[in-house]
């Protein structure tokens, strides 16, 4: 073989060797324990699921409705009994990490969502920026969206009205929930 095929056979693996490299790579990343990594703090819910409304309702006008889980990135707890200990303490977190936000505080909402009716009056002194949302759990396909309700989660909504991530209890931190918050902010152009 004369030297211009050799020089051209080598200029071709060098050019083709990376791209098929990263190419058995990226196919094979959970076989090379490459794939489980995320830089988010909560669980994402994938694919997400586009939130059916049926039956939830807001107990305020019907022209302000539209504002329980759509336009704003929301955070959402339900709270179907009553509000116990654990209900306030998530409450609590939700309005402490919309408020850290700062600027951003404007995207966001917060609700609460749930079958008791006496709710908005002993909670509104305390948290006027929540948006109590009503549903009656014997009629509604609601609730059957939120797969996780046993580890008491705060649900993150973005704000095309789909269920995109979820806070179980145990991961109360409000410093990383504000840090995944910002990054989604940061890159969304909406809500």
């Amino acid at each position: 073989m004369d030297q211009g095929k050799k020089s051209f056979i080598a200029l071709v693996f060098v050019f083709l060797a990376p791209v098929l490299l990263g190419t058995l790579v990226f196919f094979n990343k959970e076989k090379l324990g490459l794939g489980g990594s995320t830089v988010n703090y909560g669980t994402l819910i994938t694919p997400v699921i586009p939130l059916n409304t049926q039956g939830l309702s807001e107990y305020a006008t019907d022209a302000e409705k539209s504002k329980i889980i759509t336009k704003k990135w929301t955070l959402l707890y339900i709270a179907l009994d009553s509000c116990d200990t654990t209900c306030k303490e998530r409450l609590l977190l939700m309005k402490n990490v919309r408020l850290l936000m700062n600027e951003d505080m404007r995207r966001i909402r917060t609700t609460l969502v749930s079958a008791d009716n006496t709710l908005q009056e002993t909670l509104k002194t305390d948290y006027p920026d929540l948006v109590f949302a009503r549903i009656d759990t014997s009629t509604t396909p609601f609730l059957s969206q939120f797969k996780h309700k046993a580890v008491n989660p705060i649900y993150l909504i973005d704000p095309l009205g789909n269920l995109m991530m979820f806070y179980p209890q145990t991961k109360s931190d409000h410093k990383l929930m504000i840090k995944d918050l910002k990054r989604l902010l940061k890159y969304s152009r909406v809500g």
